[in-house]
């Protein structure tokens, strides 16, 4: 795993524990990691579970429909289908993508629903 400093450029084979770069000085949490194997991992996991959200929420609208429900919550429920679709088209869009890939931060770990990013 290659890391670079978003501030000098300065590349090394491990992430200062510190997060602090030793050629600038500079902290920070923005480093780049350059690991196409590892963010192709993160990337069909976020899939994994973007299909599965969209799987329960087509039993959720099924359930719906037969039982003729009226509850205004599980209709609601449904609206989280656009951000489960949205990030699976670009979770797909960017592994199709490899000569495009410049790194990724470490915030990528995180999918959409985890309120940490990753969308």
């Amino acid at each position: 795993m290659t890391v670079c400093c978003p501030d000098c450029g300065f590349t090394t084979d491990n992430l200062p524990p510190t997060h602090k770069c030793p050629e600038c000085g500079e902290f920070s949490h923005d480093w780049l990691i350059y690991d196409w194997e590892e963010f192709v991992a993160i990337k069909r996991r976020h899939i994994k579970y973007n299909v599965a959200i969209l799987g329960a929420l087509l039993i959720n609208v099924l359930l719906a429909l037969a039982l003729q429900s009226s509850n205004a919550f599980q209709w609601f429920l449904t609206l989280l289908a656009i951000p489960a679709i949205i990030s699976w088209l670009r979770c797909s869009r960017q592994l199709r993508a490899r000569s495009a890939y410049k790194g990724h931060e470490a915030g990528v770990v995180f999918p959409w629903f985890s309120g940490l990013g990753g969308l």
